[in-house]
C-alpha cells in the first residue's frame, strides 16, 4: 500500500471507532468518564461533544444526557463553547482540505446537503441559518469553508447570532428537571426552528414564482 493512503486509512479507522463508541457506549459509562475527570470534567465534556460536531454521524445525545446529569442547566453554556470551537475547526477543515475530507467527516449522504448550502451562501443566508438551523450548525460551518466567504465576518456573525439563541435555550431549559426532559426539549426546539425555516423558504419561493 502506498504511503499516501496511510492518512486516509487512519482517518477511516478513527471514524469507525468513534462512531462505534457513540452508539454502543452506555450513558452511565459516559457519565462516569466525565465525572471522574474532577475539575477537568467541563473540558472532557466539551471535547466529547466537540467530536460529535466535527464528525457528523456521531450521536451527541448520550453525551448531552450525561452532561445535564452532571452539570445541570449550565451544560447549555458548555455546548456553546463546543459549538463555537467547531465553528472555527469545521470552517478551516473545509477551507484547507476541501470537499473530499469533509465528505469523510460527514458521510456521502450529508455532503449533498453541504453542497446545497455552499451554493446559496452569503452573510444574510449565514444569519438565517444560524438562527433557524442550529441543529445543522456543523454542516453550515463546513459549507462556509467551501465558499469564498472571509473568516472573520463569518466567525463574528456566527458568535453574535448564537448568543440570543443560547440565552433563550437556557431560560427554557430552566423549566425542566431531568436529562430526559432536557433532550426532548432540544429536539422540540430544533424541530420547531427547522419547521419555521422550511415554511419560510416555501413562502419566499412561492412569492418568487
Amino acid at each position: 500500500m502506498r504511503k499516501k493512503y496511510y492518512p486516509l486509512l487512519i482517518t477511516a479507522c478513527l471514524f469507525v471507532l468513534l462512531f462505534w463508541i457513540s452508539v454502543s457506549v452506555p450513558k452511565q459509562t459516559i457519565e462516569n468518564l466525565i465525572g471522574s475527570a474532577g475539575i477537568f470534567a467541563p473540558l472532557v465534556y466539551i471535547f466529547l461533544i466537540l467530536l460529535t460536531f466535527i464528525i457528523a454521524p456521531l450521536s451527541g445525545s448520550p453525551i448531552v444526557f450525561a452532561g445535564f446529569y452532571i452539570f445541570g442547566h449550565k451544560v447549555v453554556f458548555l455546548n456553546l463553547v463546543a459549538s463555537t470551537i467547531s465553528t472555527v475547526v469545521n470552517f478551516w477543515v473545509a477551507r484547507i482540505w476541501g470537499r473530499n475530507l469533509v465528505r469523510k467527516f460527514v458521510g456521502e449522504n450529508n455532503i449533498n446537503r453541504i453542497d446545497e448550502l455552499a451554493r446559496n451562501y452569503g452573510l444574510t443566508v449565514l444569519i438565517v441559518l444560524r438562527i433557524f438551523q442550529g441543529s445543522i450548525h456543523d454542516f453550515v460551518s463546513f459549507a462556509a469553508g467551501l465558499t469564498e466567504i472571509k473568516f472573520w465576518p463569518y466567525f463574528i456573525i456566527s458568535v453574535l447570532v448564537s448568543i440570543p439563541g443560547t440565552l433563550l435555550w437556557y431560560l427554557v431549559a430552566l423549566q425542566v428537571d431531568t436529562p430526559v426532559q432536557f433532550i426532548i426539549l432540544i429536539w422540540v426546539i430544533a424541530l420547531s426552528f427547522s419547521l419555521i425555516f422550511v415554511l419560510g423558504r416555501r413562502v419566499l419561493k412561492g412569492k418568487a414564482n
